[in-house]
């Protein structure tokens, strides 16, 4: 039988997560929605949880938006020796399924769904690319700002923001 064997160490392993620690925990969270005239409108409330399973950071988010509820479970992934992450997104409510490509920068971390196989399309068969980014505003709030594009990742326009509260 045929086995892998990495050549990171077990240290690089225990710390694969530190540059965005900020995320663990449990978090109240509030809502908004962009409005091009208006800038940013909450619509809705809700709580997250994140916490590190053996190789992975789960995400279990539970949204009350306007009229509709959205549970998302969400698993961050970390490709020690490519320094890139990468973000498995399961729409509960939906049945979808997305997965994200991820880096980190100026202690921001970004998700994007651009490369050919993972844009989505919707009901008028636009390709849409999709931009997820997590920051740490301070101790105790986070912020994930998600993006979307119709033309390949040129033009990027907000419609979402998460503000993560720590309880």
């Amino acid at each position: 039988m045929l086995g892998y064997m990495s050549a990171v160490n077990k240290e690089a392993l225990n710390n694969r997560f530190s540059k965005i620690h900020y995320l663990i925990g449990e978090f109240d969270v509030v809502v908004y929605s962009s409005v091009p005239s208006s800038g940013w409108i909450k619509t809705g409330t809700g709580s997250a949880s994140f916490s590190l399973e053996n190789t992975f950071i789960t995400e279990k988010v539970k949204l009350t938006n306007q009229n509709s509820i959205i549970t998302m479970n969400n698993t961050i992934g970390c490709d020690l020796e490519k320094d890139s992450f990468q973000l498995f997104a399961l729409d509960i409510g939906l049945g979808n399924m997305n997965v994200f490509k991820g880096t980190i920068l100026d202690g921001r971390l970004t998700f994007c769904s651009i490369e050919p196989g993972l844009k989505n399309e919707n009901e008028f068969e636009d390709s849409l690319c999709f931009k997820l980014i997590y920051k740490q505003l301070s101790e105790f709030e986070n912020e994930l700002v998600v993006g979307c594009s119709k033309d390949h990742g040129k033009t990027w326009f907000p419609f979402l923001k998460n503000q993560y509260r720590r309880k």
